[in-house]
């Protein structure tokens, strides 16, 4: 063998030996550093997704605990009762005429099981319910108002408000959804939990909104404003003057004092001041003056036609001196 050859082998041993130890060095340093890398990446992921989800958890553990303040029984069947009743004391409350509440078949409501994967477990019912009647649009504002008010788990799917022909009554049909759930604070009775508002005076049942002032379902001035007329002022024994309105043609005249209301459905008629001959009168919070053998509909009338000639009349310059 000659050193030529010697110096190949040698060569060769060399080479196959740093490819065993780069090998080595791999199997044994690099790759372990990497898997734990990989697995402390993943862990760190798996950390950061289990605080997202203590934090998710939390907030609905929170919103859960309101649910179950104001949540109807557990009990299908007695929600379904005692939320029932709670309509229709609401219907006599604010005296509905025809009034029905027709409660619906209990709807199970099912979430994924968390201990066990493919089940679904019974959390509580979905109830629907209809509400019919008549009533002035003064009367429903204030059954709305009620309902809103009130914190059971309930929300309105729909509503809808025909005129009946009558005047100021209107059908009034709504379709109620309810909720029943197995954490309800109050196990046999409804919830007693009510929403907090910042509103104010505005709302007070007593106080009627925009919507019942304007009268959207009147055709211009609804044919009951232009009936009532007044007719006489007297005064009583105690010396206090009233105001003689009759109510129809030819029908009954009713006798109003001051800040007393007109008995008429819809619009909301107060006596502010009697005067010899004439008498200020508050018509859904407009003031208006009628004198004696005048209607409250012509003079809405003429007031508003004076009002839009005021508007449109052109105006002059007055020329520099």
């Amino acid at each position: 063998m000659t050193n030529r050859t010697k110096w190949l082998l040698l060569g060769c041993v060399a080479v196959f030996g740093l490819y065993l130890a780069d090998n080595l060095y791999r199997s044994w340093v690099e790759e372990p550093i990497a898997q734990l890398t990989t697995r402390v990446e993943g862990l760190s992921d798996d950390l950061q997704k289990t605080n997202a989800d203590q934090l998710v958890a939390q907030k609905v553990g929170k919103r859960l605990e309101i649910y179950g303040q104001r949540a109807l029984p557990y009990d299908a069947q007695l929600a379904r009762s005692v939320y029932q009743e709670w309509l229709l004391s609401l219907v006599d409350k604010h005296r509905l005429e025809s009034a029905a509440v027709d409660p619906g078949r209990p709807v199970p409501v099912e979430i994924r099981s968390r201990t066990n994967r493919g089940k679904r477990e019974l959390i509580g019912h979905f109830i629907a319910y209809s509400l019919r009647g008549q009533a002035t649009l003064s009367q429903i504002e204030k059954l709305l108002k009620e309902f809103r008010l009130a914190g059971h788990l309930h929300k309105i799917r729909s509503l809808s408000l025909n005129p009946t022909g009558n005047e100021g009554q209107l059908d009034l049909n709504l379709a109620i959804e309810v909720l029943s759930l197995g954490v309800a604070a109050k196990k046999d009775e409804l919830s007693n939990w009510k929403l907090v508002t910042d509103e104010g005076s505005s709302s007070s049942p007593d106080k009627p909104s925009e919507l019942v002032q304007r009268n959207l379902f009147a055709r211009g001035y609804s044919k009951s404003l232009n009936e009532i007329t007044l007719k006489a002022i007297t005064s009583d024994k105690a010396g206090r003057r009233q105001a003689w309105f009759s109510l129809k043609s030819g029908g009954r005249s009713v006798a109003v004092a001051i800040n007393e209301k007109l008995p008429v459905t819809l619009h909301e008629i107060t006596v502010a001041e009697i005067l010899p001959g004439q008498v200020l009168v508050s018509v859904n919070a407009n003031p208006l003056w009628i004198e004696l053998g005048q209607s409250i509909g012509g003079q809405l009338s003429t007031h508003d036609s004076e009002s839009a000639n005021t508007q449109n009349a052109p105006t002059t310059a007055t020329p520099m001196t």
